[in-house]
């Protein structure tokens, strides 16, 4: 009843959608007046005149509540949240869910998402948060839900993330996965392959002595309850070798994540853990901390991400173009196959923001651009002039992997300034995160000649620095992702970092600086979604 209820709202919310898209013009002729925006209103990015118009925002408001997010930034971002803004990113959320399951026909349409276990100031924390124990009919539906009660983060902190995620999945066999990092989903999969034993404790101690646990956990149990859980349950719990997700929880068909920017590592080791003849890839919408950018439309089964956001007014700068309001465009002045720059302005304290995040324009859909994430705009260092943007760093990147295939499409690596203080002068490290630690036997040394003299190609300022001797020779570190978590978030915050931390080509603080930031402050991301 739930399946057909979801199915029949999708529809509805189907056709709503393209009255809304049928209407967007119009729409945004009276956002522009609303929210006063003139041809004189100047082109923001995100600093003292907006975080002013954004508190104007907040005591205008009721209940005000602030996300924080640093992304790509140096510095976190205050972003205003009232009790309707929350609610209205919940809906375009559930929207997305119901329209997904009635376009793709999908028949199991319980989701599951890979939101942290543990709360924190982000917006995905904010979206999440539960009073109490959600009802049974949530509980059939989001599983997910059951994560802020106090029995399940009891039963994080003795088992791990890992063992209680699957010991939910066991027992609720959702029909979707959502996970707004891909890279989330990735580790999960991965720590069932590499560190089984650790990861069916729980399940284990659960069959074997039920007694032990809260009456709280046997509650959440019930209410989670589906056909054959127990039957799963004990396959687990007997099994010394680990068990792919088909066995574990067999209704799953889907799985959504953010697929823009530079998350193809995680991505690729999902489609060899989650192969695509067996599993469905839906990709997500784009969304920020600071707006919702892009909505998912689908036709057929096919999805496009438009700028239908409601309550959002929409301009574009084309990008190389100047920041300034003459080179501003409507969405039906964007061409296919260029880029563009979002600028978003909205009822929160944004005014022609400039989000920089670039979109490329892939065609037209409903009279709407259809809008593939790329990449950040502002995304660079310099230490002595050098400005090393990610351009640079993803074109050394590419020619490094295909000159070294041991590097694997499925190891992430990513460029962070570096200058320690016992060291003269300043230097970048190319860091490869490499899930589990495997020993992959990379010829270190070889490989940071090779990543310094890529860079001198691509970035002519970054070779004379280097034989100046201004910059120091690139170092080639090899991580795990739990010590790379560590080392950028912090000790506290990486048990956290599904929804607090954005993997990047590049980073725009120094290595020395990240991690004293993460012993000692907050570190969140622009999220792409609210999972």
């Amino acid at each position: 009843m739930i399946a057909l209820g979801i199915e029949g709202l999708g529809l509805v919310l189907t056709i709503v959608q393209r009255v809304r898209a049928r209407i967007f013009f119009r729409s945004q002729l009276r956002l522009t007046r609303r929210y006063g925006i003139t041809s004189d209103t100047p082109v923001l990015t995100f600093g003292p005149e907006l975080e002013l118009l954004i508190e104007r925002a907040a005591k205008a408001g009721h209940s005000a509540k602030f996300a924080w997010t640093s992304g790509s930034t140096a510095r976190p971002k205050r972003i205003l949240y009232t009790k309707r803004r929350l609610r209205t990113v919940k809906l375009a959320y559930a929207d997305f869910i119901a329209r997904c399951c009635w376009a793709l026909d999908i028949k199991r349409t319980s989701l599951y998402v890979f939101s942290a276990l543990n709360k924190d100031n982000s917006l995905t924390s904010m979206l999440l948060e539960e009073k109490g124990m959600p009802s049974y009919l949530s509980s059939l539906q989001a599983p997910y839900r059951v994560h802020c009660h106090p029995a399940m983060q009891s039963l994080a902190a003795d088992y791990g993330a890992t063992a209680v995620r699957l010991w939910i999945l066991a027992i609720a066999n959702p029909g979707i996965l959502y996970s707004t990092n891909p890279s989330t989903l990735s580790t999960f999969l991965d720590d069932l392959a590499t560190e089984w034993e650790r990861s069916a404790r729980l399940i284990q101690d659960w069959c074997r002595k039920p007694e032990v646990f809260d009456r709280a956990v046997h509650t959440i149990a019930n209410r989670l309850e589906s056909r054959g859980s127990n039957r799963r349950l004990e396959s687990i719990a007997n099994s010394n070798a680990s068990l792919s997700l088909q066995v574990c929880a067999p209704a799953v068909q889907a799985y959504i994540c953010w697929v823009g920017g530079y998350v193809k590592p995680f991505l690729d080791r999902l489609a060899a853990r989650l192969p695509p003849n067996r599993y469905r890839l839906i990709p997500m919408y784009s969304m920020s901390t600071e707006t919702l950018e892009t909505v998912g439309y689908f036709a057929g089964d096919k999805v496009a991400f438009l700028p239908l956001a409601p309550r959002v007014l929409y301009e574009f700068i084309e990008e190389g173009a100047k920041h300034k309001t003459q080179t501003l465009l409507t969405a039906n002045q964007l061409q296919v196959g260029k880029t563009y720059s979002m600028v978003v302005s909205d009822a929160y304290g944004l005014r022609r923001y400039q989000t920089g995040d670039l979109f490329l324009c892939t065609g037209f859909v409903a009279d709407l651009p259809d809008l593939s994430f790329m990449s950040r705009r502002d995304l660079e260092y310099s230490f002595t002039g050098e400005k090393l943007t990610v351009k640079h760093v993803m074109s050394m990147f590419q020619r490094l992997r295909a000159e070294y295939p041991q590097l694997g499409d499925d190891k992430f690596l990513t460029c962070v300034p570096s200058h320690p203080v016992d060291e003269p002068i300043p230097h970048y490290k190319i860091v490869m995160v490499n899930g589990h630690d495997e020993n992959v036997g990379m010829p270190v040394d070889e490989l940071a000649t090779r990543c310094n003299d890529l860079l001198s190609e691509v970035n002519r300022e970054y070779k004379s620095k280097f034989v100046s001797e201004r910059l120091g020779r690139v170092r080639f570190v090899c991580l795990s992702q739990g010590d790379f978590l560590v080392r950028i978030c912090g000790s506290q915050q990486s048990s956290s970092w599904e929804a607090q931390f954005k993997f990047l080509p590049l980073y725009r603080s120094t290595w020395e600086s990240l991690s004293e930031a993460g012993q000692g402050t907050h570190q969140s991301s622009e999220n792409p979604g609210p999972g």
